[in-house]
């Protein structure tokens, strides 16, 4: 290699090696194991590297102080990755990073250039468990493009016949990168895509990864709550954050059918006047049935059955979520857990989850099921009936609504229908007295939010003497129609209550009139380009995140079957009978191949025969001088080809001379013509061509 080419390739060397280390990075930063304050300073650290030879020259005049810094980063990390981090990898990715930056500052040779293009996938192999961003995608498939290049500029460096220059490197000055470099990385980046993709979706897999090192996956989210507090006071913060997306399978009812659908988390029972609690006993393990899923709750018959497939943001709790009433769930546990009020919990409260859930919903309007509804025991109708001590004209004003009802379906519909037109929804929340909270929102107040109206239906309902539960969950949230899913927001929490009606079981009650938005104010939708977005994260998560052995088979089955409709398309293929159709595939799919390096080389200007690289100017050439019927001879070099060549026709010798010298350079030095070289030669090419007789 030229000595020129020897310098463009080191500094292209350095630039990819710099833009590994951004990648490396960014990745950290996508898993949250680097946060924006870190990410600067190892950017600020990385960005001094590139002095590096300056900043290291005053340590190489003290006897072993070039590696004084390195000893003590090392002590340092040691301690940090033992006593001071967090978790175990936090400390581990600390070390990284410290070797990051010492390889960065240290680096002379091509070796160490290997060694941080190592750590640099390190870091990437530490933050994939946790990034669920589809972001992440393309961090991988920039590290596979430039990491391929690092390999590629590090061996043609390391072939090269001349000395490197090794002050271009260490500065690292920019340089034009060679286009025959970015076309073959580029090939062999998405030649190991797509490898990596077979591989991906066919290697059997047996449950969800994880990282035993992390403490916990992805960040913390927070809007739902396992009990209402009341009597705070302030405006009530909205966070448009995604926790949760639904998604609706193909063949069930249409979303748009279903305007009242809420997704049930946790029910409470206990009040003290001013907090909503659990207080229930009774909870037992559900095991795996025969079909491998989870049997919650038998159908009483009358209601839509409903499939979702939920994907599950990390709340800070371990409550599940799913449309009421859950008959059955698919989840990736050894077993979940569920109270008497059918909240079910799975100990995954650290990690996103995605699980399916069948559902028996509620009827618009409440009619007896099918199927007998048992009563209550006498102890779940006192837990059901508790209240603290209430002022009067709290039940009185219960009593006064409820005059005149048919039943306690009709009460319970009555005292709903008070609440929802003679109060308002509000997020400003005040406090003005010294009252109880659900007595100053019901005669001073007369508005709150979703909560208070909540807990003021349950307390009226159980003055009048029907058992009731406060429920949290969320509400219906976004619809998305290009990937047929629920986008569930933290602000879309809600709690709402269910009412125990004799021969009807639990019904639901929502006398919040939160109609617009959290705080009776439009919500503003997303754009299509925001709802296209979130469906391609959804796909992510999905098809690549949680990709799991189940869809693998299904997967398979799919193949199997198209495979089975798509071969009498084969049947054009002649029949012989020593050859059979496979073969034949085959023998197309080689030639195909073979045609297509051939014409891409040839529109490079080179062409490989028999390990030989002839250049395109040189070819066309010798396509001249065979319209003169002067060909090379097998074994004849191109100097004797010249001789006889300019013996038979001495008018070509001086054009042919010119060809054979430059077919040389290029051959045998490894040197790259210049613009004015080539049009030099293509002229006498030109030279070369017979010309045709006129009479």
């Amino acid at each position: 290699m030229a000595p020129l080419e020897a310098s463009v390739a080191s500094r292209a060397l350095v630039i990819a090696m710099y833009v590994l280390v951004v990648d490396g990075v960014v990745a950290l930063n996508l898993g949250g194991l680097l946060g924006p304050v870190g990410a600067g300073l190892v950017a600020l650290g990385t960005i001094g590297s590139v002095w590096q030879a300056r900043l290291r020259a005053p340590l190489t005049r003290i006897r072993g102080g070039a590696t004084i810094p390195g000893v003590i980063a090392a002590a340092a990390a040691l301690v940090d990755v033992l006593y001071l981090a967090a978790t175990v990898l936090d400390g581990l990715i600390h070390l990284l990073l410290f070797l990051l930056l010492y390889r960065l500052y240290t680096r002379e040779t091509l070796r160490d250039v290997r060694d941080i293009s190592f750590i640099c996938f390190f870091m990437l192999v530490a933050a994939a468990p946790g990034t669920f961003d589809v972001g992440f995608l393309f961090v991988f498939i920039a590290f596979l493009l430039v990491g391929t290049a690092v390999l590629m500029l590090r061996h043609v460096l390391m072939e090269a016949e001349r000395p490197v220059d090794a002050t271009a490197f260490v500065a690292g000055r920019p340089p034009i990168l060679p286009r025959h470099v970015v076309s073959l990385t580029v090939a062999a980046s998405v030649a190991t895509l797509a490898i990596t993709a077979t591989l991906f979706f066919v290697i059997p897999r047996i449950g969800q990864a994880a990282l035993p090192l992390r403490a916990k996956l992805g960040r913390m989210v927070s809007g739902f709550s396992e009990r209402v507090s009341l009597g705070a006071f302030g405006e009530i913060e909205t966070d448009a954050a995604v926790v949760m997306r639904v998604h609706i399978p193909e063949g069930t009812p249409s979303p748009e059918l279903l305007p009242g659908i809420r997704w049930r988390g946790i029910a409470l029972d206990r009040f003290d006047g001013r907090m909503w609690t659990r207080d229930d006993p009774d909870r037992y393990l559900v095991h795996r049935g025969p079909g491998g899923s989870f049997e919650l709750a038998r159908p009483r018959g009358g209601g839509v059955l409903l499939t979702q497939e939920i994907y599950l943001e990390p709340i800070g709790s371990d409550i599940v979520f799913g449309a009421p009433r859950i008959l059955r769930m698919g989840v990736r546990a050894d077993a979940v857990t569920i109270d008497s009020a059918v909240s079910v919990t799975v100990a995954a409260a650290a990690a996103r989850l995605r699980y399916v859930v069948d559902s028996e919903l509620e009827p618009a309007s409440p009619r007896r099921p099918s199927r007998r509804v048992p009563p209550l025991d006498d102890d779940d109708r006192r837990r059901y009936l508790q209240l603290p001590p209430i002022a009067p004209r709290v039940a009185a004003l219960a009593r006064e609504a409820t005059a005149g009802s048919a039943g306690p379906l009709d009460a319970a519909q009555r005292l709903t229908a008070h609440l929802a037109q003679h109060y308002q929804y509000t997020r400003a929340l005040e406090r003005t007295t010294e009252l109880p909270p659900v007595e100053e929102f019901l005669f001073v107040a007369r508005s709150g939010n979703c909560e208070y109206f909540a807990a003021a239906l349950a307390m009226m309902l159980r003055s009048v003497g029907i058992p009731t539960r406060v429920v949290n969950g969320f509400q219906r949230g976004e619809w998305n129609p290009f990937g047929r899913y629920f986008m569930v927001r933290l602000l879309d929490a809600h709690s709402w209550v269910e009412a125990y009606i004799d021969d009807f079981g639990w019904v639901t009650f929502d006398p919040s009139p939160r109609t617009a938005g959290p705080g009776g104010e439009a919500v503003a939708r997303p754009t299509p380009m925001n709802l296209y977005l979130d469906a391609l994260r959804m796909r992510w998560y999905r098809y690549v995140v949680n990709w799991s052995f189940t869809d693998q088979m299904q997967m398979a089955g799919s193949v199997r079957r198209a495979t089975k409709t798509w071969t009498p398309g084969l049947e054009w293929i002649p029949r012989r009978p020593d050859v059979g159709r496979g073969t034949l595939v085959a023998l197309v799919i080689v030639v195909a191949i073979g045609g297509a390096i051939v014409i891409v080389l040839r529109r490079r200007g080179t062409l490989v025969l028999g390990g030989r690289t002839i250049p395109r100017f040189y070819e066309r050439a010798l396509r001249a001088l065979a319209r003169r019927g002067l060909v090379p001879a097998r074994g004849e070099t191109a100097r004797e080809f010249l001789a006889r060549a300019t013996g038979a026709e001495p008018a070509i010798a001086a054009p042919l001379a010119t060809v054979t010298a430059g077919y040389e350079r290029v051959r045998f030095g490894g040197v790259a013509l210049s613009a004015d070289e080539l049009s030099a030669l293509d002229r006498s090419v030109e030279a070369l061509v017979p010309r045709r007789r006129t009479t």
